[in-house]
């Protein structure tokens, strides 16, 4: 073993080499305010020049393109970081070097799929901008299929993870200024090309890194058993985080279709202050995973050990609600226009922080515990809801109505997880490889 291997085996076990979990969560939370931030304050500009349409086009056609590479990754952020962990806990290097290239046969699959709907929809549809962002953008299916986040994260590396992927926002971020002056095609096309250009210097780094810790890609057999296994992995744990991504997009089409483009910008924009904190929630989360699989490894209440190990995102989300809800009053008293309306969308949805991060923590207690199964069930079951919440809420109370739905979906992802999971017990028996 070499002595970079070394090196990663010893931040594994706690030496004194560590990548610590805080350490991970304050690069990720740093990342996220250079990436994700610039996006915000690009549109920032975006708002005070009163370009709404092109905030609300950019805004949709990026949300959905984040919904695709999400379908290409196929969920190895969860199911091939807790299959590392354990590897790399063993100092199977040859397992890490397996589950990339496994990872990445499985997710050239959607890749192709979802290029393929991309295509058809540039050539249906009559918008012009989405239409060529479409076409431009289909590049960055191809890179993420060979992304390795779900391998630093078991690695304890997470935090590399987060910075190597801020190239995305970086790039769309520096050329949504230049492209207010352009025509809705030459801008699509100009968007859709810089998210292609971030997906693949992302991907250039996270090899990079790898290469740096020991870990390098190289020549292994890859077998049709891994590539199965991680195949079913990944589809449950994406079945389960599809379902919220589904119910903001369609969330964005309700907006749209009720209450029109204007809103739908302020609606977006605003939505993004609130998600925001639930993302700065969930890479705390996501650094402390594999602490999380350790522990429930030998846990027998997996629930109260799952609340323990992420009590920093509990209290944090509880602050967060408060700290949105104050501050978007505030603001909403105080401030006219597009301001104060964007200030009312963080109080309706501040709320939804909390709800979101208890709900959260339930289910990724449950992946640490290989129950992909039920947390896909319990997130479809919420998905469901919240769509029918939303058509006939948003209809009545606009964007009032938005917001409750997502509370509603929440409590009914918790109340399946507890029933399926945990309901009547102390906890359940781990498994490694339950699904």
């Amino acid at each position: 073993m070499t002595s970079l291997e070394t090196d990663v085996q010893k931040s594994s076990g706690g030496g004194s080499m560590a990548w610590r979990a805080p350490g991970n969560s304050a690069l990720l939370i740093a990342s996220f305010g250079m990436g994700q931030g610039s996006i915000f304050l690009a549109q920032t500009w975006l708002v005070g020049r009163g370009e709404l349409e092109l905030l609300a086009r950019f805004g949709t056609c990026f949300s959905f393109a984040i919904l695709a590479l999400m379908l290409v990754d196929c969920g190895s952020v969860t199911s091939v970081a807790r299959r590392v962990a354990f590897a790399n806990r063993q100092g199977d290097t040859a397992e890490i070097r397996r589950c990339f290239w496994s990872a990445s046969i499985v997710r050239l699959c959607p890749a192709i799929a979802v290029a393929s709907v991309a295509a058809a929809y540039a050539l249906w549809t009559q918008d012009s901008f989405s239409s060529a962002y479409a076409i431009a953008a289909m590049p960055a299916l191809g890179f993420w299929a060979f992304n390795a986040s779900g391998i630093l994260d078991g690695l304890k590396l997470s935090g590399l993870s987060g910075l190597t992927g801020m190239a995305t926002y970086l790039c769309s971020a520096a050329m949504l200024l230049p492209a207010s002056g352009l025509s809705a095609n030459q801008a699509g096309l100009a968007l859709g090309a810089v998210l292609s250009v971030g997906c693949g210097l992302t991907v250039v780094m996270q090899l990079l890194a790898l290469r740096h810790f020991g870990h390098a890609p190289g020549k292994i057999s890859v077998t049709r058993e891994c590539c199965k296994g991680l195949a079913r992995e990944g589809a449950l744990v994406l079945l389960a985080l599809l379902p919220g991504q589904l119910s903001f997009r369609f969330q964005i089409v309700v907006c749209s279709l009720f209450l029109g483009q204007g809103t739908t910008a302020i609606f977006l924009y605003g939505r993004q202050v609130a998600a925001a904190g639930s993302q700065l929630l969930e890479f705390i989360r996501r650094a402390h995973f594999p602490l999380l699989v350790q522990r429930l490894a030998t846990s027998a209440t997996p629930v109260s050990t799952a609340f323990r190990t992420q009590g920093l995102a509990t209290w944090l989300s509880a602050l967060a609600a408060i700290g949105f809800l104050a501050t978007g009053f505030l603001i909403f008293e105080r401030a006219e226009g597009a301001a104060a309306a964007v200030a009312g969308v963080v109080c309706l949805f501040a709320f939804g922080v909390l709800t979101g991060a208890l709900s959260a923590t339930l289910s990724q207690a449950a992946q640490a515990l290989g129950r992909y199964r039920a947390v896909a069930l319990s997130a479809n079951g919420g998905m469901l809801v919240c769509f029918a919440a939303t058509a006939i809420l948003g209809g009545w109370l606009g964007l009032a109505g938005l917001a409750v739905a997502e509370v509603i979906s929440h409590a009914v992802v918790a109340l399946c997880l507890w029933h399926l999971l945990f309901r009547g017990r102390h906890g359940l028996p781990p498994t490694r490889g339950a699904v």
